[in-house]
Parts: C-alpha cells; sequence; structure tokens
C-alpha cells in the first residue's frame, strides 16, 4: 500500500506491484505502469479507459533510478547526495538517503535492501509510505496497456 501523509490533506492509499522489472502503481481513479529497461509506461485511467505517456520522473517516488544500490548518481545534485544509515521501515531493511532535489528541497529516501524500490520518502512535510509489502506472483497482464483504451492529452485526461 502506498500511503502519502500529508499534515493538511487526506490520506490517499493505493498499491504498487512489481515483476520482471516492471512497476504498477493503482492510486485512487489512476494506475500508473512503468518498464523499467524500455524507461517509458503510461498513466492510465481506468474509468475513462483513456492513457497518456509516462517516463522515468513520473515514476521516481516509487522508483528511483539507482546505480550500484545508490541515487546519487542520477540525482539532481549528485555532489550534495549521501548515505544517511540503514533503518527498519515496516519491518523490512532499509538505506536511508538524503538528496537535493531540483528545487533545492533536501529529500529523504528509504530504499528496501532487498526490492530495491522506495519504502519512504519525505519530501518537506509530506511523507510517503510504503506499507504492507507481501512479495508473490503477479501476473504479466498487470503491466500491459488494455488495447481498448485511447491516448489522450496529459492536461486533459478527461477529453
Amino acid at each position: 500500500m502506498v500511503t502519502p501523509f500529508v499534515t493538511d490533506r487526506p490520506n490517499m492509499d493505493g498499491k504498487l506491484y512489481m515483476s520482471k522489472g516492471k512497476l504498477r502503481v493503482e492510486l485512487g481513479t489512476m494506475a500508473f505502469v512503468y518498464s523499467v529497461e524500455q524507461k517509458r509506461g503510461w498513466q492510465m485511467f481506468p474509468t475513462s479507459k483513456q492513457y497518456f505517456d509516462i517516463g522515468e520522473k513520473q515514476v521516481s517516488t516509487f522508483l528511483p533510478p539507482m546505480t550500484n544500490g545508490s541515487p546519487c548518481p542520477a540525482s539532481d545534485h549528485p555532489s550534495e547526495c549521501k548515505m544517511v544509515g540503514k533503518e527498519n521501515i515496516g519491518g523490512r531493511s532499509a538505506t536511508k538517503w538524503e538528496l537535493v532535489n531540483q528545487h533545492g528541497v533536501r529529500v529523504y529516501l528509504w530504499t528496501d535492501d532487498k526490492l530495491g524500490v522506495a519504502v519512504r520518502w519525505h519530501i518537506e512535510n509530506v511523507t510517503y509510505d510504503l506499507t504492507g509489502i507481501h512479495e508473490g506472483a503477479v501476473p504479466d497482464s498487470m503491466f500491459e496497456l488494455p488495447p481498448e483504451y485511447a491516448k489522450t492529452d496529459m492536461f486533459n485526461p478527461a477529453r
């Protein structure tokens, strides 16, 4: 479950699936599907059967770009990125990182040592937690674009 904790907004629960280098995140009325190898994917709207193309930036909250287990080489300011230490997040071993984003804001990231996904992000007053992790088989169909979906404009998915 992906849960963003914000001091002045309600929580939004979701689900995250990973298999064979592919990611699926379901949040509210939308789903993100992304292939790490192809560095592309879709943001889908199941109720309207529409989608638009997405890239690495749109899924970096869930799946930060990593090089040899570190997000630092791909960060906006690699010289200001560092490993802070190891912590237990939701019963899982995680590595905590401190980064500076493109806006100069400090971001804290905890990556699951086994799965390589972000299990917690903290940006200013917002913390995203990935909880209830269950490892198991996921059907390949979860990572496919349904053929009946129509491509839409990312700024107006209702069209």
